[in-house]
């Protein structure tokens, strides 16, 4: 987005708008994806429904348009932002962070990074302390949305706004936040069912178990997935869930719990689909099963494995076929959208309550369409 906000506007603009599908009346085609971010180059816009496509999730994506020339870049210099945000040690979170940094610097925003390694107690630290600093914006990225609340009540009463990012906030301090700023979480959590099943039935099971090895249980982030996983899950009931575990966005701890669960069902129809909520630890699941001798993939008759956002890793495991699909979801797409929204916001306008990025499901049948987006992290 930080290129857009000057120089060579026409030029720049129609090329994004033709690489994510977007007509240049600004309308969306259907063929690619609706990205707020990419969408929302001219500060001055209306709203529209971005259209679903067939593999999308058919979310209602806030999509900015532009009719006639575009409107000057927003005076947002010298407003203060400060992010507060899961770790960079997570390779998801790195590149998600940097991006909202760099785009808002770009746009003459000053910056306060306030990390924490999926630390809910760290994280209401630096909450605090951003707080009290008395910056024009917080972005929060929650690690434990529940324990939060009284942070975010402090904020409001500070008069200090939240956008909260990558989430939705819990229902105690929904009246706190300007803003949600949020990737379409159900739809990866149905995508990831769908290829579970579709999985099963191209390998040839035609009952099987499923274990769901998740992110972590204190964010809606992990819960709204979840849910719509199982419920999508229920629609096959000859496919069973059989055990659903947090393991807290970790890969080490998502291979532990994955060893033990093809031990524990060895001698019960062992497991015939595991989810694993990030590529990174749909990997670890893969990299356990075989381990323990266990045929992965349609090809092999064997294992089914789902992620449900998109790293390299994943992409490359769905190319050799022992991944059968995941859902989108890339960090820098999320990260561009943060930024445009925090910029609309900090340039005075109003922005929509909630502002969803829609997600597309990835399997090797659209592989092409996702590769790019999906090998950022």
């Amino acid at each position: 987005m930080s290129d857009l906000l000057g120089g060579n506007f026409d030029s720049l603009w129609k090329a994004r708008q033709n690489m994510h599908g977007f007509s240049t009346s600004g309308k969306r085609t259907g063929v690619k994806r609706g990205l707020v971010a990419f969408a929302g180059v001219t500060l001055a816009v209306s709203v529209l429904t971005a259209c679903g496509s067939s593999s999308g999730s058919g979310s209602t994506t806030a999509a900015p348009t532009t009719s006639g020339a575009p409107a000057p870049a927003p005076d947002v210099k010298g407003k203060t932002v400060k992010l507060v945000s899961c770790g960079d040690v997570n390779p998801w979170c790195a590149i998600y962070n940097a991006t909202i940094i760099k785009d808002l610097e770009a746009a003459g925003i000053v910056v306060e990074f306030l990390q924490d390694p999926f630390d809910a107690a760290l994280e209401i630290q630096n909450l605090a302390s951003a707080i009290a600093a008395k910056p024009d914006l917080i972005l929060l990225q929650p690690t434990d949305d529940k324990s939060l609340v009284p942070s975010m009540q402090q904020a409001k009463a500070a008069g200090i706004p939240i956008i909260y990012i990558n989430s939705h906030p819990d229902p105690a301090a929904a009246d706190t936040v300007v803003s949600v700023v949020n990737a379409d979480q159900p739809a990866l959590g149905r995508f990831a069912a769908q290829n579970c099943v579709e999985g099963m039935k191209a390998a040839g099971f035609t009952s099987g178990n499923v274990i769901a090895l998740t992110g972590s249980d204190y964010t809606a982030t992990s819960n709204d997935r979840i849910t719509a996983f199982v419920e999508e899950m229920a629609k096959t009931p000859e496919y069973k869930l059989v055990s659903n575990q947090n393991a807290n966005w970790d890969a080490a701890l998502t291979g532990k719990l994955a060893s033990q669960l093809f031990a524990q069902y060895a001698n019960q129809g062992g497991i015939q689909c595991a989810f694993g909520m990030a590529d990174y630890q749909a990997n670890a699941i893969i990299q356990a099963a075989q381990q323990a001798s266990l045929p992965v993939g349609v090809d092999n008759k064997g294992l089914i494995v789902t992620g449900s956002n998109c790293f390299k890793v994943g992409i490359d495991n769905i190319k050799a076929g022992l991944q059968y699909g995941t859902g989108t979801q890339a960090p820098d797409v999320e990260g561009e959208a943060v930024a445009y929204w925090a910029t609309q916001f900090l340039s005075g306008e109003t922005i929509p309550a909630e502002n969803l990025t829609e997600e597309f499901r990835v399997t090797k049948a659209t592989l092409a369409e996702f590769e790019a987006e999906c090998t950022k992290a």
